[in-house]
């Protein structure tokens, strides 16, 4: 009995089971390869990624940098160019998470990011995080401001898990 069920399921497998196995193969071939027009379409959309994000990148160290220039150059030190250089400080170091992001998420051109990008973002997670807050809460004592901000690693996730998947960088030390 079992040798003439096998027998009759033969030609039903090969009219119905091969073109099935067929096609799934087929689409997860064309899914897990791309054309060599796709990969230059892939190659210059990530290009295209990494020139923004870098001009964003760019525009928010200018206006940051020009803040703690603004505040150190002031007369007198007041409660709204503290806050300006803190709000820009926040939105400099939110674009670098944005960059971060893109690193993790294969949205950059590699040879960028192995040479633009990932030293910046070390950068940030080594010296310009916790110099941020630590000269924010250094001018807040100095002038009796008040300020509760600090360091904390959730808030900036993707910059601390680029250093861990691509490793702190070479010691030029």
């Amino acid at each position: 009995m079992t040798a003439q069920v096998a027998s009759d399921l033969l030609p039903w497998a090969k009219d119905v089971g091969l073109p099935i196995v067929g096609f799934l193969a087929g689409f997860a071939t064309s899914r897990w390869t791309l054309s060599k027009k796709d990969r230059k379409d892939l190659e210059q959309k990530n290009y295209e990624n990494t020139e923004k994000l870098t001009g964003e990148h760019d525009a928010a160290y200018h206006a940051y940098t020009g803040a703690i220039g603004g505040f150190s150059n002031a007369a007198s030190a007041d409660l709204g160019l503290f806050f300006e250089v803190a709000t820009k400080g926040d939105r400099y170091l939110l674009q670098l998470n944005r960059v971060a992001t893109a690193i993790l998420s294969g949205k950059v051109d590699e040879e960028a990011r192995n040479q633009t990008l990932l030293p910046i973002i070390r950068s940030a997670a080594s010296r310009t995080l916790p110099d941020h807050y630590a000269t924010l809460r250094a001018i807040a004592d100095k002038h009796g401001f008040t300020y509760n901000g600090e360091l904390r690693r959730k808030d900036y996730g993707a910059i601390y898990d680029v250093v861990e998947r691509y490793g702190p960088g070479p010691d030029w030390g």
